[in-house]
């Protein structure tokens, strides 16, 4: 199942391009993430691997795309196997972040996932907003 997320971001792209691209920076944006740590060498390049706790269950994601600052792509395992695309776009001072969350549930929860569509694009939705806020505020100098 496809989920779509857009962000415009008044922060330059390769500002945004770095903080999405570590997933250890997850946990000051995501709020159902509690845990991302990086499991292979640096630097954070195509082959990287992390491994984060959301709600709870442990995930690894591996970077499949780094076209910096522009595309990136994540490979993620868990109990939602999925593919994160995004591609940043210059915009102004700023950049658009445009994403497809191409999720693939297990077990029982391939058959709830489909009545939990809205829930989850609105959980999405409300991550990618925070993203954006913290680019903007880091931008700032607010780190």
């Amino acid at each position: 199942m496809k989920f779509v997320v857009k962000a415009e971001i008044a922060a330059a792209t390769a500002e945004a391009f770095a903080t999405l691209s570590d997933c250890r920076n997850e946990t000051r944006w995501n709020t159902q993430v509690s845990k991302a740590e990086l499991v292979s060498e640096e630097p954070v390049s195509v082959g990287t691997r992390f491994r984060t706790v959301n709600r709870g269950k442990p995930y690894s994601a591996t970077i499949v795309t780094f076209d910096a600052p522009q595309r990136l792509a994540f490979d993620v395992k868990g109990p939602i196997d999925m593919v994160a695309t995004f591609t940043l776009t210059p915009q102004g001072a700023g950049c658009v972040l445009d994403g497809e969350l191409e999720m693939r549930p297990k077990g029982f929860l391939r058959f709830m996932f489909p009545m939990l569509r809205s829930s989850i694009q609105k959980d999405a939705d409300k991550q990618y907003e925070n993203f954006a806020r913290l680019v903007e505020s880091d931008a700032r100098g607010g780190r």
